[in-house]
């Protein structure tokens, strides 16, 4: 995304729009679509910002996908059958040839309800006949017809600044294991490693499961190789349909496939060379064309986190749905204060965790915080996922033992190190007297049996930091106890109001709309389970009754903050630590930052529980009950000098 305020190449938007529209950059010819003058006068100016809008190759899923339909033969005895072909766009500016280019102009503020008709600009290389799809659209496309520098411009009514952005259209180079290797061998030596260095050649042989038969189509390949377009789309970029119809060959049938994996023939050693420079999912396919690149040296190649360079496969179907599991993540909500709280310098040890960049930098540099990327952003794959490197299972950054924490960890949590690494709650229960008080999450700790103050009592602790996820899966990986429950197998039926929605990398354990508990992680051990507010054993809350272990911990957080607020604690909606502790003499009582140190550490994100199901207890009943339980009931006697009234008492 880009605020194109003032660029300084190729073109300058500067002052009025009249200003900005009259201007034409040398070797660029202008298009200027207007919208009618049909808008309500305003009174601010409103600025305009353009995005290049990523397209996921899915047919049902994406409203913008680009489709094409071609004769594809799979069984001889069928013979040839129409297809149709989806086809996407990374979102980056560094495109293909006379493939379309999704654009969106929308005001800068997110909180403006008038209309917003744009006026759109194109500016275009000499003999170039693009032009845009519908100029009076906010979601617009154009498609690049000759290579060179495109530029696009979009004003809104009101006279406020102009938005844009820069693009460069080119034609694939292919045979990147050896072109991109002159300049960038440590990368491509690690992307060879990869899934998407060899996504074609074992499938096209069937030679990883020889022995069960494939469905491996063409349709399927357009995820597995680079620059998949279907003509006209993409006509002439040199992409790997353009080379399979210069050289006249054709995608072998399933017959053909699966007798390769029973003989060992090769339908990639019939491969034609031109063709095989464009299969498997290359550099081109998630940084863009490279033939300028490469012959011209043109600094044109682009790269970004943002998942839309992933998404054009990873969310292309049912079967291959991780982008829009991750949608409906709360990492992925741009609304979140986690993602919108001020970061920079002046807080730089925040953007490890509150900015995908941050955290990949963070990974790659854990002593340097001057290192650590400040750029504004939701969790996204690369956050998690190394493209280029597949030393860890997954190609995830971080396996095994977390890098850094507040707390002496030595176990293996497998899979689940990188979600450690930042669900933790930074702070040592030592502290406590000091004022010092955790952060957003202790999640960790409780999982690694420790957290809280303790008062130097034998705290017992819940199995489940020492049972889920301790065994290796199928792929012998262990998976430790966050990605074992919240990344359970997802529902698999499209019909289901919660498909998508929980479980695989939504990280849902309960549904967005907070009206489904996804039980299936539990169920091993704990058959029938149907909600999460399971039977408690005892009263622990002592309100004269047995319940379920998120109501006994919220009731025990309850009878706690009464006694807090008794010794003249103050609720704070916002900043932490959201209360105000009363002082004397500038010092606050040892007990009550005690006890405000345990009642935030079970709490979870304060206050309510409209932000998730980490507030209000109601995580941390989960994932270690009787610690939660136990630091409750010590806080109460620490203040008031006896145990909770009529509570059993956790041992």
């Amino acid at each position: 995304m880009l605020n194109w305020k003032f660029i300084a190449i190729p073109l300058l938007i500067v002052g009025a729009i009249a200003a900005a529209l009259a201007l034409t950059p040398l070797g660029m010819e202008r298009t200027i679509q207007a919208a009618p003058p049909a808008q309500a006068p305003t009174t601010e100016p409103i600025n305009a910002i353009v995005t290049i809008v990523p397209v996921a190759a899915n047919e049902t899923g994406d409203p913008n996908v680009i489709t094409g339909t071609i004769e594809m033969v799979t069984d001889t005895a069928v013979g040839a059958v129409d297809t149709v072909i989806a086809m996407g766009a990374s979102g980056l500016n560094n495109v293909p040839l006379n493939v379309p280019v999704t654009l969106e102009c929308m005001p800068d503020d997110v909180t403006f309800t008038g209309p917003i008709t744009p006026t759109w600009s194109l500016y275009k290389p000499p003999q170039s006949t693009a032009e845009f799809s519908d100029p009076k659209a906010n979601l617009t496309k154009f498609t690049p017809d000759l290579a060179g520098a495109y530029a696009v411009a979009c004003t809104l009514p009101g006279g406020g600044q102009a938005g844009g952005v820069h693009l460069y259209a080119g034609a694939y180079i292919g045979n990147n294991a050896e072109t991109c290797a002159t300049c960038h061998p440590n990368q491509v030596q690690d992307w060879l490693g990869t899934g998407h260095g060899n996504s074609l050649k074992s499938l096209i042989d069937n030679s990883k499961t020889p022995d069960q038969e494939t469905h491996f189509n063409e349709q399927c390949a357009a995820c597995h190789v680079t620059g998949y377009f279907v003509p006209p789309v993409g006509a002439g970029n040199g992409g790997f349909k353009d080379a399979a119809i210069e050289t006249g060959w054709t995608f072998p049938t399933f017959e053909e496939i699966n007798e390769a994996g029973k003989s060992g023939t090769s339908n990639w050693d019939a491969m034609p060379d031109q063709v095989k420079a464009m299969a498997n999912v290359g550099c081109e396919a998630c940084h863009g064309p490279a033939a300028d690149h490469v012959n011209n040296n043109a600094p044109i190649m682009a790269s970004s986190q943002q998942e839309g360079t992933c998404n054009v496969c990873h969310n292309s179907s049912n079967r291959n749905d991780k982008g829009e599991q991750l949608a409906n993540a709360g990492h992925s909500d741009v609304n979140s204060p986690a993602f919108n709280e001020p970061i920079g310098p002046t807080r730089q040890l925040c953007v490890r965790c509150h900015s995908g960049e941050g955290f990949s930098s963070f990974i790659e540099n854990p002593t340097n915080p001057a290192a650590w990327t400040n750029t504004k952003q939701t969790i996204v794959c690369a956050t998690c996922h190394d493209p280029h490197s597949a030393d860890n299972p997954a190609q995830l950054r971080i396996v095994g033992t977390p890098i850094e924490m507040p707390f002496e960890i030595t176990k293996d949590v497998g899979l689940s190190a990188a979600c450690f690494e930042c669900h933790n709650s930074r702070t040592d229960p030592a502290d406590a007297i000091k004022s010092s008080f955790p952060h957003y999450s202790s999640v960790a700790e409780f999982l690694s049996n420790t957290g809280g103050v303790d008062y130097g009592q034998k705290v017992s602790n819940s199995p489940h930091g020492d049972l889920v996820g301790v065994s290796a899966d199928d792929n012998g990986n262990i998976p430790g106890p966050c990605v074992a429950c919240h990344m359970a197998p997802i529902i698999t039926d499209p019909e289901d109001p919660n498909f998508e929605k929980v479980g695989g990398h939504s990280f849902n354990t309960v549904s967005p709309d907070r009206t489904f508990e996804y039980t299936a992680a539990c169920t091993t051990c704990h058959q029938d389970l149907t909600t999460f507010n399971m039977p408690a054993k005892a009263d622990y809350d002592g309100n004269g009754k047995t319940e379920g272990v998120q109501d006994e911990v919220l009731g025990l957080l309850n009878v706690v903050w009464a006694e807090l607020e008794a010794a003249g604690v103050k609720k704070v909606d916002t900043g932490y630590p959201y209360a105000v502790l009363p002082r004397v003499d500038g010092q606050v009582d040892d007990k009550i930052d005690n006890a405000w140190y345990n009642y935030r550490t079970v709490y979870g994100v304060m206050w309510g529980e409209e932000t998730g199901d980490g507030n209000q207890g109601k995580a941390q009943a989960m994932h270690n009950f009787k610690r939660a339980v136990m630091l409750l009931q010590l806080s109460y006697k620490d203040l008031t000098g006896k145990d909770v009234p009529g509570a059993t008492l956790m041992k």
